[in-house]
């Protein structure tokens, strides 16, 4: 069994934010329950999965984005954020 950690407040914005972008570059709206599919080198998003590449970090959801999320690492909240600024930053080929 894999464990699991709780994550809170800012990361969970900052997972929304990036959703939002990936959204936006689709010309779509976002939708929690109905998250939009993209991957790059940097990231994969899905319906109910979040998984960066570079150190295997996986945050998962159950039916809409903030539900149950969870994590398989245990990062620090500067972590969190370097990790989804460096997404972000690829959505819109800047990285």
């Amino acid at each position: 069994m894999t464990d699991h950690f709780e994550m809170y407040d800012d990361p969970f914005k900052m997972l929304i934010l990036l959703a939002t972008f990936v959204a936006d570059q689709q010309g779509l709206e976002l939708d929690y329950e109905n998250v939009p599919s993209y991957e790059n080198d940097k990231f994969l998003l899905e319906n109910g999965k979040f998984l960066y590449k570079k150190d295997q970090v996986e945050i998962t959801w159950f039916q809409f984005l903030g539900r149950d999320i969870q994590s398989n690492k245990d990062l620090t909240r500067s972590e969190y954020n370097r990790m989804f600024v460096d997404c972000m930053a690829s959505v819109y080929g800047v990285a």
